[in-house]
């Protein structure tokens, strides 16, 4: 038994399925793929065999959505964090430790685990995997990559 699903119903699930994902991915990019789904999906509605024309309405809808409103929406639903930020450090606590995964050579980039999200991370010591590493600062040229040396336990 072959199962016929209309076009529209095609698209509107697709989108609803990839704005749902977007809660397991993070970066809040793909959910404007899912509007386009649904605009697809009224193109659709209206023109069941225009798949061009579904095709065009998804690619407009979501990358117009994605320019004019991920800016916006970053702004409502990301948060701020409670620490204030300083020119040096940005957002990155300096003193908090953390549980380093992986051994980190000294010069060399590795990944770290910070806030719940992957970090690059370096080191000017050896800093072996499972102990404890205290961030000191950011990188000035990456401000996205954690400096780090092992915690000295008091």
């Amino acid at each position: 038994m072959i199962i016929n699903f209309s076009p529209w119903l095609i698209w509107f699930l697709t989108g609803i399925a990839i704005m749902l994902a977007e809660l397991a991915v993070p970066g809040f990019v793909i959910i404007f793929f899912g509007l386009g789904c649904l605009g697809a999906a009224v193109v659709a509605a209206i023109a069941p065999d225009a798949y061009t024309a579904q095709l065009i309405a998804f690619l407009i809808v979501s990358l117009t959505s994605l320019v004019t409103l991920r800016k916006i929406a970053m702004r409502i639903f990301v948060g701020r964090s409670e620490v204030s930020e300083n020119n040096e450090t940005g957002n990155v606590s300096v003193g908090t430790r953390i549980k380093i995964d992986q051994d980190i050579e000294p010069g060399q980039e590795a990944r770290v685990r910070y806030r719940g999200t992957m970090w690059t991370a370096i080191s000017e010591e050896r800093i072996p995997a499972g102990s404890e590493a205290e961030i000191v600062g950011v990188d000035k040229a990456n401000r996205s990559c954690l400096k780090l040396r092992i915690a000295h336990h008091l």
